[in-house]
């Protein structure tokens, strides 16, 4: 988890900030692990490595000090789910066959630490045609712009051309199970056909 802030307008030069967090009530509160500093050495983000996503909010707390001046603190409870940024689906297989002229595109759910249930997600699937002129091939400019949404894991495909390559990209978002509802970053390409 990435969190940053911004020095306040009138905080002196010598400001040091320091950012706790507490996952839930029952858990201890912790200092940030790796903080990410300015180019004065002020710490201005923090990295926590092995975060886990519980129901409750997240109580959060920068506090900062000086030798000239009372610094504010500034604390906030979030929802950890509802700002979680979604990885893409991953192994995103895509199997045609040719005599029917359907493929099959298969994926695994995207990561997250508090959920490996199916249900969760849904997913958006973006197929395009790649487009060769000559030697040159073009960033995939004529397509055939196909958003397809499902909560499965698989999805068959009816290309309209054998004689085609398509490329496919996919994301998902949640659906349920305290998973973020925003649509995360998409996959990188793949290419199949002909």
């Amino acid at each position: 988890m990435n969190c940053t802030w911004q020095a306040g307008r009138d905080a002196p030069a010598d400001t040091q900030y320091f950012l706790y967090w507490q996952n839930s009530r029952e858990d201890n509160q912790m200092e940030c692990e790796f903080y990410i500093k300015d180019e004065n050495h002020r710490n201005m983000g923090c990295i926590f490595q092995n975060v886990s996503i519980g129901s409750e909010k997240a109580y959060f707390l920068v506090n900062g000090s000086s030798k000239d001046s009372l610094i504010q603190i500034y604390d906030e409870k979030i929802r950890l789910h509802k700002i979680e940024k979604l990885m893409p689906p991953s192994n995103i297989t895509v199997n045609c066959d040719e005599i029917k002229n359907d493929c099959i595109i298969q994926w695994q759910q995207p990561r997250i630490s508090h959920s490996n249930k199916d249900r969760c997600f849904k997913y958006e699937i973006n197929i395009k045609y790649k487009v060769r002129m000559s030697s040159l091939i073009l960033n995939i400019n004529s397509y055939i712009c196909i958003y397809q949404y499902t909560r499965e894991k698989s999805n068959i495909f009816l290309r309209s051309n054998t004689r085609k390559k398509y490329v496919l990209k996919m994301r998902a978002a949640g659906t349920a199970c305290l998973v973020n509802p925003a649509w995360g970053e998409w996959s990188a390409p793949v290419e199949f056909g002909k």
